[in-house]
């Protein structure tokens, strides 16, 4: 399971990664929809990929590692609504890629460091966003700093 953090949405091998789901050959579709302008297709999208990728921050797939730089480009241009629920998305990455998370039927695999590592490189725009003007937006992304100040 190889990813390059710069490959496009449409170049990335999905059928390589998994969903809490299985296969994650719907993710790209969803990620997709979370930029329409129609705020119900946007917000199910949403819905489809907290379920998927970190299941009620229980458990996070393998298809959050190539899905996470897009979930922030998309973070960048999306309306406070929607912001606030990719943010609850990231915030199951943190939580299940951060050290107090283990899954006790099996270790870690090396794609959980790596994303962990990767969110942890972007710790100074989750903290520009804990500075939001929008208390759910400030909300998540200081409680995603705090995951990720966890040691590993």
């Amino acid at each position: 399971m190889e990813y390059d953090p710069q490959q496009d949405i449409c170049e990335i091998d999905w059928a390589s990664f998994s969903t809490a789901y299985g296969a994650a050959d719907k993710v790209p579709h969803w990620l997709q929809l979370l930029t329409c302008p129609e705020r119900e297709v946007a917000l199910n999208a949403s819905h489809k990929l907290w379920c998927s990728l970190c299941h009620q921050h229980a458990y996070v797939s393998s298809a959050a590692l190539p899905s996470y730089p897009i979930l922030l480009k998309i973070l960048q241009n999306s309306s406070d609504e929607l912001s606030v629920e990719t943010l609850d998305i990231l915030l199951g990455f943190a939580h299940c890629s951060a050290k107090g998370f283990v899954r006790p039927s099996s270790p870690k695999p090396e794609w959980v460091f790596t994303l962990y590592e990767r969110m942890r490189a972007d710790m100074d725009r989750f903290r520009e966003l804990a500075n939001s003007q929008n208390e759910d937006i400030r909300d998540f992304a200081t409680c995603i700093v705090e995951a990720l100040e966890k040691e590993l």
